[in-house]
């Protein structure tokens, strides 16, 4: 084989290796999933309805973070969604009977004993490095029952992590992230029913 041949075969073979890997890195448009760590469980006996409306996304940007290049990240459905129907199911592993309804007077219609609203106020990622990303998650909780507001609280989650950059990763973080802020929530939030 000539020295030329070896050449262009060698270069081929370098650009395709690093397209294969580029295409391995974290795609800027990020999937929300929610991962637990714990499985569903059946509502406690006698325990009290709950309905978690749709939160409101207050954020004042649409995309959820920026990479080191400048580019965007964004998610792949509404964040608000994401959001309420990730706490509904939290608060379900916790033994609540909870429904989910996307807007107020749905959840009134249905007449549960609590009612969850709130708003986000914070999902962000930003790439730190091309293996390091941080991501933040600011959230307001309101937990009312005929009566008025029994429990509020501003919620934030954060976290710092080191990968090898792949999608799966940056979904995992965000997911991470989710859970650490809804966790402690839907525990304060069942410490308050009646």
């Amino acid at each position: 084989m000539s020295i030329q041949v070896r050449r262009v075969l060698t270069l081929v073979l370098t650009l395709a290796t690093l397209t294969l890997l580029a295409a391995c890195g974290p795609s800027n448009n990020v999937r929300l999933i929610y991962n637990t760590n714990t499985n569903a469980v059946l509502p406690l006996p006698g325990s009290p309805s709950v309905a978690v409306v749709m939160f409101n996304d207050q954020r004042t940007r649409q995309y959820i973070g920026e990479r080191k290049d400048g580019s965007v990240f964004t998610a792949s459905s509404t964040i608000a969604d994401w959001f309420s129907r990730s706490l509904a199911d939290e608060l379900g592993r916790q033994g609540v009977q909870v429904s989910f309804a996307p807007t107020l007077e749905q959840a009134r219609a249905a007449k549960p004993d609590y009612i969850v609203t709130g708003d986000i106020t914070d999902v962000w990622m930003q790439e730190l490095s091309a293996t390091r990303v941080q991501c933040t998650i600011k959230a307001k909780i309101a937990l009312s029952n005929k009566k008025g507001v029994v429990y509020s609280e501003n919620l934030s989650s954060s976290q710092e992590r080191q990968f090898i950059p792949s999608g799966s990763a940056i979904e995992s973080l965000l997911s991470d992230t989710l859970r650490d802020l809804l966790v402690p929530a839907a525990k304060k939030i069942q410490g308050q029913l009646r």
